[in-house]
């Protein structure tokens, strides 16, 4: 069930991302949406086949999302690139098809029982980008260039 409405941060505990297992009956997620996009009905061209996210948590931890078309309708809407979102009630399975835009083990699939529920943007601090701290070596390096 998509939901526009802002709301603030539940009490509600929620899970991580790193968390995710299909064993895990309910899972409830707090995320951003880092990348989104359709792909196309190649017969029709205003249809999608299905709505494809990236989500990540608070911890930076990402993990694949797929709308299938029965309930893009639904959620094209609602869900926007950059947005902030509680969500609960997926279906889990592993991460084997394409597209694989992401390391997780498992994807998660919107089903008629998922709830999605707008946040307001200040509920974490949200990067897109993922900066990796260089290795030691690299600033050995640099300072022999600057040496001579």
């Amino acid at each position: 069930m998509a939901s526009s409405s802002a709301v603030a941060a539940s009490s509600e505990e929620t899970d991580r991302v790193a968390d995710v297992r299909p064993a895990k009956l309910r899972c409830k997620l707090v995320v951003a949406v880092v990348q989104l996009y359709q792909l196309p009905n190649p017969w029709i061209s205003k249809d999608a086949i299905s709505m494809e996210l990236v989500l990540q948590d608070q911890e930076g931890d990402r993990i694949h999302c797929s709308i299938g078309r029965e309930h893009v309708g639904a959620y094209r809407s609602v869900i926007r690139e950059n947005g902030i979102y509680s969500m609960k009630n997926f279906i889990i399975q592993r991460n084997i098809k394409p597209p694989r835009t992401t390391a997780h083990e498992f994807k998660l699939s919107v089903y008629g029982k998922t709830e999605v529920m707008t946040l307001a943007s200040n509920t974490f601090q949200f990067s897109h980008f993922r900066l990796m701290p260089l290795p030691a070596q690299f600033y050995t390096h640099i300072s022999v260039l600057h040496s001579h």
